[in-house]
């Protein structure tokens, strides 16, 4: 409650805003008292009685605080949830009870190191073991089923958008794609759009399933749903498209005779390095072309500062560049390896691209990391396994397409290389035993070692008090002072 009413206060807060920028630019073109804005109370604006802008928000802001502080102090003091952020003043006893097992029976007390205070998702922390169990398991069969029926139109997207299948389903462009220039663009490229703008529609879907799973960290969500999208673009773009392309355009023929279908992908499979081919260069042309320039963000911010800013803060908002997109961009930088990896057997050429590819990546996203996006939140590498594991992913993936393309070509030595697959999956799983821990949990090693600053206990204590929860009448600590005297006695180290 106390939530809704604070998202309640800050939107009127922000109206009233705008209400005197509005005020104040009309005192430059006008009067000088200005013209004060006025609305209708009535729905979205358009009814209603029509009122004074600026007394209206005030008298609903006046309304408000009232009713927040007392709904805060309720919260604080009654509302107590199932959940709680545990402070410690030594990092090596912290460290040590993240890692225990504090309840013989595991639902009902289950623990976790705390993530920073930026990336806490709130309304998940008192989801409870079971339910957080059930909606996993009710997303992962939502994740299953919409790989599995997207993977139809975009078989149909990569057989459709070839320049002679659009001209019989649309004879009214016989007379534009007759221009030469037109006609080598649109066969060049045409397919690949086509592909990147549908693409371009799941990332904010899938991102909102992984946060309805329960996951408490905005981190822990990102890395969820750039998983997802992996496992997408692998089995939908590189499979669907190299197995679906060559199916659709033979249909007709292995229905005849469905015994040649393995004769077909041997002689089939070298014609979709084309469309990889150029996927790939697209990418690095158009992709990091528009990521160095930033003329979207460009376009967007001046649009919005003569259509939508008036105040200081949504102009300052929309220059914001924003954070680095881990849930998109690891995934597609992890298709690009996947298929420069499989298609460097079927068609070496790739090769250079995908090294061009990688290697204007590392100078302009390095640059774009540390000198232009604004970290959201810190998650001390944690992406890092999630890559790394996908990586390997693509190495393995990229064998069995070697052994499978040897077989149907009849290469003679082609069982020397089964044992590739078996060699990778051993040495994922021992990377996996080996490393993967230390990144999931401070070791006590680590946290055991001295720090150069000791931070500030207080400090901390209220970065992880809910803006919702924070008043302006009175300072946090009167609101938490039990907790905080407990600190004050033993020290402020962690």
């Amino acid at each position: 409650m106390a939530n809704k009413i604070w998202g309640e206060l800050e939107g009127y807060r922000k109206k009233l805003a705008r209400a005197e920028a509005v005020l104040a630019a009309s005192k430059t073109t006008r009067t000088p008292e200005g013209k004060r804005p006025k609305n209708r109370v009535g729905f979205l604006g358009f009814i209603g009685k029509r009122v004074d802008t600026i007394d209206y928000y005030n008298e609903k802001i006046n309304k408000l605080i009232p009713k927040l502080e007392s709904e805060q102090k309720t919260t604080i003091r009654e509302k107590q949830q199932a959940a709680a952020i545990v402070f410690f003043n030594n990092r090596l006893a912290a460290a040590s009870a993240a890692q225990a097992v504090h309840s013989q029976i595991s639902d009902s007390w289950t623990v976790t190191e705390a993530p920073e205070p930026r990336q806490l998702k709130w309304s998940n922390l008192t989801i409870t073991f079971y339910e957080r169990r059930i909606r996993e398991s009710i997303i992962y069969v939502a994740v299953a089923l919409i790989i599995f029926f997207y993977m139809i139109p975009i078989g149909l997207i990569s057989a459709l958008t070839t320049l002679d299948n659009l001209v019989k389903l649309l004879p009214f462009l016989k007379p534009i794609v007759k221009v030469e220039v037109i006609k080598t663009v649109l066969e060049a490229y045409l397919p690949q759009l086509a592909l990147i703008l549908f693409l371009a529609l799941l990332p904010n879907l899938l991102m909102m399933l992984s946060k309805a799973e329960g996951i408490p960290s905005k981190a822990h969500a990102v890395r969820a749903s750039s998983g997802k999208y992996f496992y997408f673009t692998v089995l939908n773009v590189f499979i669907g498209v190299t197995v679906g392309g060559t199916l659709f355009s033979t249909f007709k023929t292995i229905e005849k005779n469905p015994n040649i279908i393995v004769s077909i992908l041997g002689t089939g499979l070298p014609a979709n390095a084309t469309f990889f081919l150029t996927f790939v260069a697209l990418q690095f042309f158009v992709g990091y072309g528009l990521e160095l320039s930033r003329l979207i963000p460009l376009i967007m911010y001046h649009l919005k500062k003569k259509y939508l800013c008036i105040t200081e803060d949504e102009l300052k908002e929309a220059w914001a560049p924003g954070e680095f997109e881990y849930a998109t961009r690891v995934p597609n930088d992890m298709l690009i390896v996947t298929i420069v990896l499989c298609y460097s057997v079927i068609a070496p050429l790739i090769i250079p691209f995908g090294v061009v590819y990688f290697g204007l990546g590392w100078l302009i996203l390095r640059n774009q990391a540390l000198k232009v996006y604004v970290p959201a939140y810190e998650s001390y590498g944690r992406m890092w396994p999630h890559m790394h594991t996908r990586i390997l992913a693509s190495l393995i993936v990229y064998q069995i397409t070697m052994v499978g393309y040897f077989g149907l070509k009849k290469f003679p030595y082609t069982a020397l290389l089964i044992p590739l697959p078996i060699l990778s999956f051993i040495f994922s799983y021992v990377c996996s035993k080996k490393f993967y821990k230390a990144f999931s949990a401070i070791p006590l090693e680590v946290a055991s070692q001295e720090l150069k600053e000791i931070p500030n206990m207080e400090s901390i204590f209220t970065e992880f008090i809910p803006e919702c929860l924070r008043s302006e009448k009175f300072d946090d600590g009167d609101q938490f002072e039990d907790a905080l005297s407990k600190f004050s006695r033993t020290g402020s180290s962690i």
